[in-house]
């Protein structure tokens, strides 16, 4: 019996929206202009403004790769999908680091306001644990429980930065704003270099991609609607503090946006403030603790850590064990209590595997041209180069003990790659291959098993509706979580199995080598052919073994057919009524596949659910005239496996297992369905 637990699809455009808004709007508009005016004065403002213009060109990029590639992980596993391995891992690995620093970063701003206006002299250290043990609890039991509890603190956060920069408004004066860069641009890159964490939110979009509903719409619009709102708020709400304190004042605390809360309203305007405060530093740790999770269960889920990190919690359907471990280092990070050293650190971990997930777009048009693409960013290169050059160039801007504890945590993460054999021997692979597929050759052990689909029609989806199924007679039976991939050359049919699978699909003939290549050896286990007509499926099939695809199927129903495809190790399913039962079989019970000789078409395990009204509904097993050859191995009713006995009371509604030769099969649903 399986053990895998699938995600919960249950996260519309709204709660999208909000996952991006919780950690955007985070606490960094409260804390970090202080930090700015310090590096520029009232040129922030204009720091902000290009940063929200600058990020413009990788939120494209990721909504383009978001909606082709709806997979948990966000931009690592978009990187995992088209560049090398070792690179995937190293992108990954700085996401996560920039997901653990964000989260120490907002803990220790939650943790000063709770010192400095409720609880003078407590331990930030003390405080940042019960902060993280609450709010790990709450995303063990599901990003939308999460999201609830989000939601609204975002919504009052929002309230006040939007009431107290109208307020403020009114009482702006402009010798604040005057000189507008009395410092110089010396520090405006530094800046930007700074404020970059306060506009990374919605890339946290794409890492719950296996839990939004119709991602391939849901997730462009969500990270527009995000970074739309996000810059006109920051730019406002800055403005707004600049033109209404002196920067010079500004600079002096560590708490500016409460400063001018009160300036501006009085003690409604502080309380509001620290509110706020509390509710975005929370909102924002909440998701990004959720996101960094999900990265960690992505780079385990692909064999780079250990696989108890890719484990679902049975009932809440959420990596448990990796939230542990995420956790466990936010509060190692929170312990420093220095908001402007984790934010660096974070600003490094996202700055560098953010780079990564733009060229990715470049290697997704070169190796994938065939791949459906709901969104396009347009201006192809230029978007996806402007996105690489706006983030490396950051890097150098960053504070000095940052980049020396960045490259340190790089080299671990290099470290803790090279710990397993299979990761050396691929590193090896990479820099000694000879020709673009040498890579791919080395043999890979997953749970998870990665199935190409060629042909969309009416067989392919039966056999992907069969792979995807999550009831219990599946999760009894079945030994591996699957992962579909389409091939389908009718553009029609592609926005039909894009709007019901939500998966990666590649327009294109698949008969074409072109583009079976680039679907990539490494992102397929198995390969199933299965159009409508027999000798494309031939063609398909054979096409996909002279790509070194080692277990490759293919649907015939000319048994003349049969000889040719034994002859190349293709398993071939011809029996019409039985394929996609038949192809769940052989990829799930492949002992049980080879023991009834399925390559040959002989013989299946196969169900059929009893209808209202049939004749055997109510009689008992005994009593049924089952096929002498067949047998019946099992009986689902509703959720409960029932082991079938000779006084087993067949009712309507049972799904009853078959196995025996397909021939007699057939007689026994028939027999089983038909009805008084």
């Amino acid at each position: 019996m399986s053990d895998r637990v699938e995600f919960k699809r249950e996260i519309g455009l709204f709660m999208a929206v909000m996952i991006g808004i919780g950690a955007m709007m985070g606490p960094g508009i409260f804390a970090l202009p202080g930090e700015l005016a310090k590096l520029v004065g009232p040129l922030g403002i204009v720091v902000y403004l290009a940063m929200g213009a600058v990020v413009v060109f990788t939120a494209l990029n990721y909504a383009e790769l978001g909606a082709a590639l709806p997979i948990a992980g966000g931009g690592y596993s978009f990187v995992d999908r088209t560049l090398s391995k070792p690179t995937a891992f190293l992108t990954g690995w700085f996401f996560w680091i920039g997901n653990v620093a964000a989260c120490a970063m907002y803990v220790v701003i939650f943790a000063l306001t709770i010192r400095t206006y409720f609880w003078p002299g407590a331990s930030v250290p003390l405080i940042a644990l019960i902060a993280t043990g609450v709010f790990a609890a709450i995303n063990l039991r599901g990003m939308s429980e999460a999201l609830m509890v989000i939601t609204v603190m975002n919504l009052i956060e929002l309230a006040v930065l939007i009431v107290i920069a109208i307020i403020g408004s009114f009482q702006i004066e402009a010798p604040n704003l005057q000189p507008f860069a009395p410092l110089g641009f010396g520090g405006f890159a530094g800046g930007m270099a700074l404020v970059y964490i306060s506009y990374v939110g919605f890339d946290l979009i794409t890492v719950a991609a296996e839990e939004i509903i119709a991602p391939s719409k849901t997730i462009p619009r969500a990270i527009l609607i995000t970074l739309v709102v996000g810059v006109m708020i920051y730019v406002g709400v800055v403005f707004v503090m600049i033109g209404t304190v002196h920067y010079e004042e500004l600079a002096e605390t560590d708490v500016p946006f409460i400063f001018v809360a009160e300036r501006v309203w009085g003690g409604w305007g502080r309380w509001a403030a620290i509110t706020a405060t509390i509710m975005a530093s929370l909102s924002a740790f909440s998701v990004t603790l959720g996101a960094s999770s999900r990265v960690l269960y992505a780079l385990s889920r692909d064999g780079h850590l250990p696989q108890r990190l890719s484990q679902l919690h049975k009932r809440f359907r959420t990596p448990h064990i990796a939230l542990a471990v995420c956790a466990l280092f936010v509060f190692v990070f929170a312990a420093v209590g220095i908001v402007k050293f984790v934010a660096s650190m974070a600003d490094f971990g996202f700055l560098m595997g953010l780079g990564f997930v733009n060229f990715s777009v470049i290697a997704l048009r070169k190796r994938m041209p065939n791949l459906r693409r709901p969104f396009h960013a347009g201006l192809y290169p230029w978007i996806p180069l402007i996105g690489i050059a706006t983030c490396w160039v950051f890097v150098p801007a960053l504070e000095p003990r940052t980049l020396f504890l960045g490259i340190g945590l790089t080299l671990a993460g290099f470290a803790v790659y090279l710990i397993r054999p299979l990761n050396r021997a691929e590193l090896l692979e990479e820099l000694r291959a000879i020709d673009k597929f040498k890579r791919y050759r080395i043999p890979r052990k997953r749970k998870r098993m990665r199935v190409l689909i060629i042909g969309g029609g009416q067989k392919g989806q039966n056999i992907a509706k069969r792979l995807l199924a999550k009831d219990e007679y599946r999760l009894v039976f079945r030994s591996s979580e699957h992962q579909i991939t389409f091939v389908e050359i009718d553009e029609a049919r592609c926005k039909k199995l894009e709007a019901r699978y939500n998966v990666p699909i590649f327009q294109g003939d698949g008969t074409k080598r072109e583009v079976l290549d680039q679907v990539g050896l490494h992102n397929v286990d198995v390969a199933i052919a299965a159009s409508e007509d027999d000798g494309r499926n031939v063609i398909a099939a054979l096409q996909c073994k002279q790509l070194g695809m080692k277990r490759v199927m293919a649907i015939v129903q000319d048994p003349d057919y049969l000889p040719l495809l034994k002859k190349e190790g293709i398993v071939a399913i011809s029996t019409p009524w039985a394929t996609a039962a038949m192809v769940e079989n052989f990829l799930d019970r492949p002992g049980v596949a080879e023991l009834f000789e399925i390559g040959a078409g002989v013989a299946s395990l196969v169900g059929v659910v009893v209808p209202e009204g049939a004749l055997v509904s109510g009689k008992q097993i005994r009593e049924i005239k089952v096929p002498a050859e067949c047998v019946v191995a099992a009986v689902i009713r509703g959720k409960k496996f029932v082991v079938p006995r000779g006084d087993t009371t067949i009712e309507a509604g049972d799904e009853v297992v078959f196995v025996g030769p397909t021939s007699h099969i057939k007689s026994a649903q028939d027999l089983f369905v038909l009805r008084r």
